[in-house]
């Protein structure tokens, strides 16, 4: 009697050996293809770095704007936590994956602080266009969390219009 066709395989084809090749040969292209979304995750979580790196540096020089800054530092916080979450440690050492995260890279915050805030406003979009561009290259669900991201940058940088 031929079997109903449930999409899933039977446990006697696994144990037989009748899968065995085609997912071995699976597991072994995957590996061999050139992952692409390293580049664009380190990318992300550089620019995260730089972004808390800048808003500490911001607030340090202006106290007074600690109260506009510290929610979007907070939000960076969070998309860095996130960003690190989908990083694998060593995924990125081959050469052509560029994985190597560097370290921060704060702007220079000028001495005034609308000054200050046009810099960070700066910062912001460029991060967010970055995030759009990056987006295109990766897997859907990563691409959906780098647009969610940029999206979110882009809110920032509008935010920060105005005096302080």
């Amino acid at each position: 009697m031929p079997q109903a066709r449930t999409g899933r395989v039977s446990r006697r084809a696994v144990l037989g050996g009748t899968l065995t090749l085609p997912l071995l040969a699976g597991c072994a292209a995957e590996a061999a293809a050139p992952r692409t979304e390293v580049p664009a995750l380190v990318g992300a979580i550089a620019s995260e770095q730089d972004l808390i790196a800048s808003y500490e540096a911001a607030r340090a020089a202006h106290a007074s704007l600690a109260g506009r800054i510290d929610p979007v530092l907070a939000r960076h916080r969070e998309h860095l936590a996130v960003l690190r979450r989908h990083y694998v440690p060593g995924s990125g050492e081959r050469a052509d994956e560029g994985g190597a995260i560097p370290p921060p890279r704060p702007q220079k915050i000028p001495a005034a602080p609308r000054e200050a805030l046009a810099v960070l406003r700066q910062a912001e979009t460029k991060a967010a266009t970055a995030r759009v561009a990056d987006a295109g290259k990766v897997d859907p669900a990563l691409a959906q969390l780098l647009a969610s991201i940029g999206a979110c940058e882009a809110g920032h940088a509008a935010a920060l219009v105005g005096a302080p």
